[in-house]
């Protein structure tokens, strides 16, 4: 009788332990990791200065724009809430995504820029309309000088694709782009040097 309420005891806790990991929720999946996308490489093939061009990046930003959270407002109802999706983030913060990318359209001997990135997140002006926004203060010095020899101020917004995680995404890709070309032209129109 001893060794059937064993096995009756080993039985029982083995029913057990099967369905606990049967009741035990699920772990919810890794949050998707996004980028601001690849860009093109400025192309020259002449030495020296390259108008609108740049050779050195640097982007800071606010403690609250140094998170990997895609941020997103509901202008429409809740205006100074600030929301995230928790199944989406960017890869790294948004300063770091965005010096890496201007970064890809460096040059050897182009303007240092500074740049103070200021506003970058999705705001929905109705339940299925949404866009992103991009503002940010640029400084741009030449090779060898202490002061600058400009100082601008860019804002962008782009309605997204989908009012959602991807739509501000996808929209990133374009605002980021749009950006770049800005920057370039707004380099170009500098007045050259003394």
């Amino acid at each position: 009788m001893n060794s059937i309420s064993k096995r009756s005891l080993w039985v029982f806790s083995l029913l057990l332990n099967f369905s606990a990991c049967s009741v035990l929720p699920s772990r919810p999946p890794s949050p998707a990791l996004h980028d601001f996308g690849l860009g093109g490489k400025a192309s020259s093939d002449q030495a020296g200065e390259v108008p609108g061009t740049w050779s050195t990046v640097t982007v800071d930003a606010p403690e609250w724009l140094q998170s990997e959270n895609i941020r997103y407002r509901l202008l429409y109802s809740d205006p100074t809430r600030v929301r995230y999706y928790s199944q989406d983030r960017w890869i790294a913060p948004p300063p770091a995504l965005l010096a890496q990318r201007l970064g890809l359209d460096s040059v050897g001997q182009g303007f240092g820029l500074k740049i103070r990135l200021l506003e970058f997140e999705q705001v929905f002006d109705g339940p299925q309309q949404a866009r992103l926004i991009l503002a940010f203060r640029a400084l741009a010095y030449r090779p060898g000088e202490e002061a600058a020899s400009g100082e601008h101020l860019f804002r962008f917004t782009q309605p997204t694709p989908s009012a959602d995680a991807q739509g501000a995404v996808t929209a990133t890709h374009g605002l980021v782009e749009q950006a770049t070309q800005s920057l370039q032209t707004w380099l170009a129109g500098l007045p050259a040097r003394p």
